[in-house]
């Protein structure tokens, strides 16, 4: 009884000096860098982004914003590499009835707008990103061409065979480690008595 007892007020006591879920941080804004406005139809589009200029296999966000907001909107997004094939981004969750289509949700730090959330575009050249908006003033297009440049740092072979250097001498010296120390292990367990 006392053991139950000390653990209900214990267990009352860390309820009561946690800190509220509403106290946690939010999570701050995005750090739009650079927008391009795009035509829509007989409207626009602002396509923005919180890095430029864009370099390949480096993650950022990307928000979609029609003129006039996205109430009562709803946009499909097709991202085309530059060798031409149809690339699924975003989270796969979303993917409509074709694997190559995108329903874009609202961006999760910037609700005005429909967004990609820490998305990397891994090959270099001119990408096409294809943006079908419908609502009530009916379906309208948009086609964003983006110039990617050169992933920054050493080629990708170069990054790993430095990351693997490491592993070239343990490797060994752990085959040789055990090795020599199996012939021990097998005569002390043979040799005791209890």
């Amino acid at each position: 009884m006392r053991l139950l007892s000390a653990v209900v007020v214990g267990f009352l006591l860390a309820l009561a000096g946690a800190p509220p879920a509403a106290a946690a941080p939010a999570a701050p804004p995005l750090d739009i860098v650079h927008s391009e406005v795009v035509p829509l139809g007989d409207s626009t589009l602002t396509a923005s982004f919180t890095d430029w200029p864009l370099r390949a296999r480096r993650s950022l966000d990307f928000t979609f914003e029609p003129a006039g907001g996205i109430d009562g909107r709803t946009v499909r997004f097709r991202a085309v590499a530059p060798s031409g094939k149809v690339v699924p981004l975003g989270i796969s969750g979303l993917l409509a009835d074709r694997p190559d289509d995108l329903e874009l949700p609202r961006h999760p730090r910037a609700r005005h707008a429909w967004g990609l959330d820490v998305v990397a575009l891994r090959e270099e050249g001119t990408w096409r990103f294809e943006l079908t908006v419908r609502g009530s003033g009916g379906t309208r297009k948009a086609v964003l061409p983006l110039v990617v440049s050169a992933a920054p740092g050493p080629p990708m072979a170069l990054s790993w065979a430095v990351g693997l250097l490491p592993w070239i001498v343990l490797v060994p010296l752990g085959v040789y480690g055990w090795i020599r120390t199996r012939p021990r292990r097998r005569g002390a367990a043979q040799s005791w008595s209890g």
